[in-house]
């Protein structure tokens, strides 16, 4: 078990490779906080974690609110006691070119892809310093950041920025052994 006793947070775990994760994390023996906005896509794979006799905790957490991700943070320590990994992959795209997407769905794909991982980021690396114990915090990309589409330009624009935010927190959180 190579994640024995260890606390991992996974957003948008309610599917897709977060669930993937979140379930493989846990048959590791990881405790695991599944964070997603639709509580019945979150309360189904906490509810499979609990079935396979791991321990599992729900958390609907709008990324992009201050105040919920805090709670977010707060609520895993008194869980669970602390916070040993972060997997943050919150996000939503668009299909949208340059020509159609309209500024408010701009704004909020940059919101949830971008600055939602930003501040989730932020306050677990916050914890995981205060802990003073290290961490892992593993952002996700995606192709689409490192390369123009045609058929996505904020969600392209939102992992581009998920690729230099990673590189300027491993920097900044490495003294800290995050």
């Amino acid at each position: 078990m190579k994640l024995k006793d260890k606390v991992a947070i996974v957003t948008g775990a309610g599917r897709n490779i977060d669930e993937h994760i979140a379930k493989l994390f846990a048959s590791e023996g990881a405790k695991i906080v599944v964070v997603d906005m639709d509580k019945g896509r979150g309360q189904r794979v906490v509810d499979d974690l609990i079935k396979e006799k791991h321990e599992a905790m729900l958390s609907i957490c709008n990324v992009v609110k201050t105040s919920e991700v805090q709670n977010l943070v707060k609520n895993t320590v008194e869980h669970f006691g602390g916070i040993d990994i972060l997997i943050n992959n919150a996000a939503i795209t668009d299909h949208k070119t340059i020509l159609t997407i309209d500024e408010e769905e701009f704004d909020q794909i940059i919101a949830v892809t971008l600055k939602g991982p930003f501040l989730v980021a932020k306050y677990v690396a916050e914890q995981m310093v205060k802990q003073g114990k290290g961490g892992k915090i593993v952002n996700l990309g995606s192709t689409s950041g490192l390369a123009g589409r045609k058929d996505a330009i904020a969600y392209t624009a939102a992992k581009g920025g998920i690729i230099n935010l990673s590189r300027s927190m491993a920097v900044q959180l490495a003294p800290h052994k995050i």
